[in-house]
């Protein structure tokens, strides 16, 4: 459930999703994200690595669709919210249970990831990339990370209140 906004609200509405994004929750998650698939995972992979990816990106990513809404529509809402929250549960149990999922996941996010390297290869001189796939597995135990949706939840219905 989305809601219209009066004249003039619409400016602010776009901003929320983005002001949701600089809490430290979401940061924190981020920081945590990006440390730990860049360098963690490499230099100490094991259960405690995979699980902190997923712990993290259920807290970062429904605030970054959130926002992405928003900006694109204009319109916010708790349902909005809440609709983001459900969207990064089912497609992450998908991915952890389902291998074909974790397959499509791999090259899309692959995909979105192409532009980035395409670039690199040609500051670098380089031939540019073919499409990669990104390291992902099917692993249902990682559903156990699925409380922490309650995180950006809560913190956006604080918030869009």
């Amino acid at each position: 459930m989305t809601c219209t906004l009066p004249r003039g609200a619409e400016g602010r509405a776009r901003g929320e999703g983005a002001r949701l994004l600089l809490h430290p929750a979401p940061l924190v998650a981020l920081a945590v994200l990006v440390v730990n698939d860049h360098l963690l995972k490499i230099h100490t992979p094991g259960l405690m690595t995979g699980k902190l990816s997923d712990l993290a990106g259920l807290v970062y990513f429904p605030l970054l669709l959130f926002a992405a809404l928003g900006g694109l529509t204009g319109r916010v809402g708790r349902g909005g919210l809440v609709g983001c929250v459900v969207a990064t549960g089912v497609v992450f149990g998908a991915v952890k249970v389902e291998p074909a999922a974790t397959e499509v996941y791999r090259r899309g996010l692959g995909a979105l990831q192409w532009p980035w390297w395409a670039l690199r290869g040609w500051l670098e001189g380089g031939e540019l990339p073919g499409l990669l796939r990104v390291e992902a597995v099917t692993d249902p135990t990682d559903l156990v990370a699925l409380p922490m949706l309650l995180v950006p939840l809560w913190l956006g219905l604080r918030r869009t209140g």
